[in-house]
């Protein structure tokens, strides 16, 4: 009783903090001693449920116990019927024994004390008459009768219940929800066949693994770090063998950039992770969702002056950066643009940061396994870092002709504000390609090894402080490439708009909705983070670099507050996560909009083919990222985007890792971009379809536990084409997750443990 109680108020106060269930299968996370911050965030909640456990149990401890009372009374009336039915019916073994002494003495007194009983009821019905005696007997009766009818129910409820998985979790208890979830199973692997379409079961013995052949400008003296597959001769992905691959690097560059790109130089290239930033807050719109949203909380669904000056004025840099100024507010005098490409439909790799960050830095799908055990497994592709160090090993002979930097070395660089200590990000890192000694964490910032000294501001959410202190740094970086006649590759993640959404010391807060508390926090957020980001572009500008710098701007995933009002990514597989911002951003390029259905696992190969079509590296290194940018999965974003492969029909499918990484993928297909599909990897969660171009808030979704039930219903919400479609998805999913184990040399297939 008191274990299910306790995992009660675990779960009620879990659910209050996240806005989704708790799964025990992910309880070692706490073990993490970078998670203390995290865990007391969910403190007051806890406590609070606690109380409020105790006080009910306390007001309702003598109801519960009378009705329990009633219900066992039922169940033992009728145990003892039958049993005296049954003794009448079957024949008696008459058997004499001697009655011990006591026990006749025992019985005698047991009569007397319940001869007085009887006794002082009959007295206490005597002075009643027949009508109310009959009464008082009727209404004693009434709630063993409710009882009895309770039971009954329950019974056939139990009986009659359908076969559906939802039903069966439903029934369990708090006490059963850990072993129900650490017995959770992969489910795809059964996956039934509905409609007979898609693949099936035809790609099973397929692979895109193939051996590695060295290339020609690898250096043969020493094995560079993410090409030991080519120097070993192991298997490693080949894009030429990936039945999903679809390339378009044989298409021209969009009509836009067609002879734009030969005055475009790229010395430089920033990759900036915005952290936690939805599409639509990139910039904010005014009458979007989000709008809407906290309209309804104020009367007449006006929003006051106060927060509408705020809104109007929140995110001025998201419109310069994407030059999107069709947001609804009056922008006076000029609009800058500050150049690029602006993606209006583009998903992450990965709802939880280290998964987005991997997959999007290395070009892949990143691991389905809980939470970041990407670092302690095969990255399966080379990282940008790893490249661009490839790269510095390569001829740098001269070339007529070339750009001035283009034999330049370059370095690579990963700051953020926040812990690198966290469920090892540090380790992450590094294996992503980053030198150690140009990682900078708030671990660094704190030290008195610290450059500028170390930072003394307090802790604005659970793992990080804002972003200000890194200005220096990033100073810094850029002053020693022009000093030492560098390149630099710099990656930053911001940190102040991560959850609990806290300004820091001396920033004004404004409240932009009346309720909707953390909501209106979280802009408030975004707010600052734009402020900071015109920081960067003004750093930029004064080390007079902004024109040979390339800057990728990219959610790595957003929040649902305004969907479903669930304040944390963890087994939420929403279009409102999924759905981030992202900007190929230079001054020199022309801004415009593409609104295809992309992904941001194809940030590498296009970074490779703006650096190749710019006339940005060398000849020696033009032909080693020719080679490497034709074998990633992800289309290049400068030309024009295939929606399937127009040899097999096969559609340009994109899946999104939902935190924390091994229960569900989410899957859109670009010739249908507003499907948007939940595929669950194990048996505890349902699947989903929604149709974001109609419901952009999923609120109407399809959902079930059973494929089977699920296309069904698919089927009559959305027509049999639809539902054929999820077959088709499910089952390319199913391969693709076998698939992603194998590249990662995870479970099974990890050599380490085969070996």
């Amino acid at each position: 009783m008191f274990i299910n109680a306790l995992l009660s108020v675990v779960s009620i106060s879990f659910y209050l903090v996240a806005g989704s269930e708790i799964h025990y299968s992910n309880i070692s996370l706490p073990n993490d001693p970078s998670s203390k911050s995290l865990m007391l965030s969910g403190s007051v909640a806890f406590t609070s449920v606690l109380c409020a456990n105790i006080l009910l149990s306390w007001l309702l401890k003598t109801p519960c116990y009378k009705i329990h009372g009633y219900v066992a009374e039922v169940v033992h009336r009728s145990i003892a019927n039958a049993w005296q039915f049954l003794r009448r019916i079957l024949p008696r073994q008459n058997r004499y024994v001697p009655v011990p002494k006591a026990d006749l003495e025992g019985q005698t007194e047991s009569f007397d004390d319940e001869s007085s009983d009887d006794d002082l009821q009959e007295q206490k019905t005597q002075h009643l008459s027949p009508f109310q005696f009959r009464l008082r007997t009727a209404l004693r009766s009434v709630p063993f009768a409710l009882a009895a009818i309770f039971l009954l129910t329950l019974l056939y409820a139990a009986v009659a219940r359908p076969s559906d998985r939802s039903l069966i979790f439903l029934s369990y208890t708090a006490a059963l929800s850990p072993f129900v979830d650490f017995s959770s199973g992969p489910t795809l692997q059964d996956l039934p066949s509905v409609f007979g379409t898609g693949i099936q079961h035809s790609w099973d013995n397929l692979t895109a693994l193939a051996t590695a052949e060295p290339f020609d400008w690898l250096p043969n003296d020493q094995v560079l770090a993410g090409f030991e597959d080519w120097h070993l001769k192991r298997p490693h992905y080949n894009a030429d063998v990936d039945p999903l691959k679809i390339s378009n690097l044989g298409q021209d560059l969009v009509p836009t950039l067609k002879d734009k790109l030969q005055d475009v130089p790229i010395r430089h290239v920033v990759l900036c992770f915005l952290e936690s930033t939805r599409n639509d807050v990139f910039p904010i719109k005014k009458d979007g969702n989000i709008w809407e949203l906290l309209a309804s909380t104020f009367p007449n669904n006006t929003i006051p002056q106060e927060a509408h000056e705020k809104l109007a004025n929140l995110t001025p840099t998201a419109n310069y950066i994407t030059g999107d100024y069709d947001d609804g507010f009056d922008h006076e005098g000029s609009k800058p643009k500050r150049g690029g490409v602006h993606f209006t439909n583009a998903h992450t790799t990965g709802t939880f940061t280290f998964k987005s960050l991997v997959g999007t830095l290395c070009g892949i799908g990143p691991l389905l396994a809980d939470f970041n055990l990407d670092y302690a497994h095969h990255v399966y592709q080379p990282c940008l870092a790893h490249i661009f160090e490839a790269l510095n090993q390569v001829s740098n002979a001269t070339d007529a002709g070339s750009r001035p930097f283009n034999d330049f070395k370059w370095q690579s660089y990963f700051y953020s504000a926040a812990t690198l200590g966290y469920n090892n990000q540090q380790e992450l890192m590094e294996a992503t390609g980053f030198p150690e000694e140009h990682l900078i964490g708030l671990e660094w910032l704190r030290s008195e090894n610290a450059t500028h000294g170390p930072v003394t501001l307090p802790r604005i959410n659970g793992f990080a402080f804002e972003e200000d202190p890194l200005e220096d740094y990033f100073r810094d970086v850029f002053v020693q490439a022009k000093e030492k006649e560098e390149r630099v590759f710099l990656s930053h993640i911001t940190s102040t708009s991560h959850h609990a959404y806290k300004l820091p010391e001396g920033e004004e807060y404004v409240p932009v909705a009346n309720g909707h508390d953390m909501l209106s926090h979280y802009l408030n957020t975004e707010g600052y983070d734009d402020r900071w980001l015109r920081k960067i572009l003004d750093l930029l500008d004064e080390q007079g670099v902004a024109n040979e710098t390339l800057i990728v701007f990219v959610g790595d995933h957003g929040i649902s507050m305004p969907e479903n009002g669930a304040v944390s990514p963890y087994y939420n597989p929403s279009i409102g996560i999924d759905h981030v911002p992202l900007v190929l951003s230079h001054p020199l390029l022309p801004a415009f909009d593409i609104h295809d259905a992309v992904h941001s696992s194809q940030i590498l190969p296009t970074i490779l083919d703006l650096l190749l079509e710019t006339g940005s590296l060398n000849n020696a290194s033009r032909q080693a990222a020719s080679d490497l940018v034709r074998n990633y999965e992800g289309q290049s974003l400068i030309r024009p985007l295939l929606t399937k492969n127009e040899t097999t029909g096969q559609g340009n499918w994109q899946f999104v890792v939902v935190n924390p990484g091994r229960a569900v993928v989410t899957a859109r297909d670009a010739r249908y971009p507003g499907r948007h599909l939940a595929i669950p990897l194990i048996d505890n969660v349902e699947w989903r379809l929604s149709n974001v171009d109609e419901d952009p808030m999923e609120h109407d979704s399809v959902q079930s536990f059973d494929f089977t039930s699920f296309t069904d219903v698919v089927s009559r919400r959305f027509g049999n084409d639809v539902a054929q479609w999820v077959e088709e998805g499910a089952f390319i999913a199913r391969w693709w997750a076998e698939e992603n184990h194998k590249r990662w040399q995870y479970g099974e297939y990890d050599e380490r443990e085969t070996s």
